[in-house]
């Protein structure tokens, strides 16, 4: 049986997220907040990271960062990254 780790994700201009790093310590990390505050975001991001896909196995979803007025920032990368432990490696 493999054991997978994840220790810390990077989020850039993931859909709500411009700049967000989580750190995940040893045990369990729990992730929790009023709706619309990043939940499902964070879940969004790892199954992309991982499948290309969101939470709720899309492909196709709305990754677009939007500014103040509601209005889609053109032209900004998106990107995930996390630092992960496979069997202890």
């Amino acid at each position: 049986m493999r054991n997978l780790v994840l220790r810390k994700m990077h989020l850039v201009n993931f859909k709500g997220a411009a700049d967000v790093t989580i750190d995940f310590k040893d045990g369990m990390t729990s992730i929790y907040g009023m709706n619309g505050t990043g939940k499902t975001t964070v879940f969004d991001a790892f199954t992309w990271l991982l499948f290309g896909k969101d939470s709720k196995d899309r492909k196709k979803f709305d990754l677009k960062t939007y500014d103040s007025k509601g209005k889609i920032i053109p032209q900004i990368p998106h990107e995930v990254s996390a630092i992960l432990i496979l069997n202890g490696q």
